[in-house]
C-alpha cells in the first residue's frame, strides 16, 4: 500500500477528523542508525583505490653483536578499487490523489490547489514518510545492493522477491554480496546455519530455536575467527534479530542464563556473549522478509557478521551520504515534485578480518 492509498482509506465525511495534525501516526519500525555499521569516506571517485597497510613482521633477535646485520622488515599493503554507482529518487504527487479524503481539507484553494508545498499534506504525510524511505533506501543499497540483482522467478535464479523492481538494488554491490564472496573463497571464515536451508519459513524459524543450535553457531564464529578481529575498534557480532532471539532462548533453556538486551538508542539492541558485544539488527530481518522471499521460504534469514565497522567502507564523491532533497511545484504539469540524486559505493577492507554465519 502506498502513501496515497493509505490516505484514501481515511474518509473526510466520517465526522471524526478534519485536521491532518489530529491523525495518529501509524507505528513505523525504528531503523538502526546507519553510521553504526560502516565508515564513511567522502570525496571518493569511481576507480579510485582504497589502500591500507598491515602490521610489521616480527622483529627482535637474540644478542647484540658488533657490526649487526641490518634487516628491512616487511609491512604488508593491499588495495581495492571503488566502484561507484548512481541513484536517484524522481517523485511526483497530484492534488487529485487527495480529493475526497480527509487530506482534502489541507489543500490550497483556487489556482493554487495543485501546489502541495507548504501544506499539511507535505509536512505531515509526505515529508516524514519520504525521510524514512530515504534512510531505508541506503540500508537497502549498503547491505543488500547487487548490481546483478534478479527476481526469483527469472531464469538464472535471482534472490529478489517476485514483483519487486530489481533496479532498487543495482546502484552498487552491498556488503552482504561482497562478504559472501569472501567466504566462498575461504570456507573457514563461514559457519553454516543449517536452518537457513529448510524448505519452509516455519521450519527455518523453528530449527534455529532447537536446543544448542544458536549457542553452537555463536561459539563456532568466535572460535574460528581471526583473533585480531576482537581487538579492532568497534568490533562486534552484528546479527539478525531471529538469530539474536534464538541465542537468548537457547541460553535460558540450557544454562538458565538471561541474555539482557539494552537499547542503546532507538531501534538498536546490544548485549554481550562471552565478552563480545552483540548487536541485534532488526532491519536486516525486515528486508530479508520483504525483498528475499519466494513465498515459501526466505533467503538466508539467519545471518551474523563478526567484524568492525572500521573495515566496512561506504564512499561517495559528495561530502555526505544523504543528498539534499529538492521540492517544488511544477506549474506546467500542475504537480508537486521531489528529487534527490547521488553516487555511492561499498568496499570491505581486509577480507580475513571478518567471520560470518549464514
Amino acid at each position: 500500500m502506498n502513501i496515497l492509498d493509505s490516505v484514501k482509506n481515511l474518509t473526510k465525511d466520517n465526522g471524526a477528523v478534519k485536521d491532518l495534525r489530529d491523525l495518529l501516526v501509524l507505528t513505523n519500525f525504528v531503523d538502526e542508525a546507519l553510521e553504526q555499521f560502516f565508515t564513511f569516506r567522502q570525496n571518493v571517485a569511481n576507480g579510485e583505490k582504497l589502500g591500507w597497510t598491515g602490521e610489521m613482521e616480527d622483529i627482535g633477535w637474540a644478542g647484540a653483536p658488533c657490526n649487526p646485520v641490518y634487516k628491512t622488515p616487511t609491512i604488508p599493503a593491499a588495495e581495492k578499487t571503488w566502484d561507484i554507482g548512481q541513484w536517484s529518487t524522481p517523485l511526483k504527487w497530484c492534488y487529485e490523489d487527495f480529493m475526497n479524503t480527509i487530506a482534502e481539507y489541507a489543500l490550497k484553494t483556487g489556482t493554487d490547489i495543485g501546489d502541495l508545498t507548504s501544506t499539511d499534506i507535505m509536512d505531515v504525510i509526505i515529508y516524514p514518510a519520504l525521510d524514512l524511505a530515504i534512510k531505508r533506501m541506503f540500508w537497502r543499497f549498503i547491505w543488500f545492493g547487487d548490481k546483478a540483482a534478479a527476481n526469483i522467478a527469472e531464469e538464472g535464479g535471482g534472490n529478489i522477491t517476485a514483483g519487486f523492481d530489481v533496479e532498487l538494488f543495482k546502484p552498487c554491490d552491498g556488503f552482504f554480496k561482497q562478504l559472501f564472496a569472501v567466504t566462498a573463497s575461504n570456507a573457514t571464515q563461514r559457519t553454516t546455519i543449517a536452518a537457513n536451508a529448510e524448505a519452509s519459513y516455519a521450519l527455518q524459524m523453528s530449527k534455529i530455536k532447537e536446543t544448542g543450535v544458536a549457542i553452537g553457531v555463536f561459539d563456532s564464529i568466535l572460535e574460528n575467527a581471526d583473533p585480531r578481529i576482537s581487538g579492532l575498534d568497534g568490533a562486534g557480532l552484528f546479527v539478525t534479530k531471529s538469530l539474536g532471539d534464538a541465542l537468548t532462548k537457547d541460553l535460558k533453556r540450557e544454562y538458565k542464563l538471561i541474555l539482557e538486551w539494552e537499547q542503546i538508542f532507538k531501534g538498536l539492541d546490544v548485549s554481550e556473549y562471552n565478552g563480545t558485544p552483540i548487536y541485534r539488527v532488526s532491519i536486516w530481518d525486515r528486508m530479508i522478509q520483504k525483498y528475499q522471499n519466494d513465498g515459501k521460504k526466505l533467503n538466508l534469514p539467519h545471518r551474523a557478521v563478526f567484524g568492525s565497522p572500521k573495515q566496512l567502507f561506504v564512499g561517495s564523491p559528495a561530502g555526505q551520504i544523504i543528498s539534499d532533497l529538492e521540492l517544488w511545484f511544477n506549474q506546467d504539469e500542475r504537480v508537486t515534485k521531489a528529487y534527490s540524486a547521488g553516487r555511492l559505493g561499498c568496499l570491505i577492507g581486509e577480507d580475513n578480518l571478518f567471520q560470518l554465519a549464514y
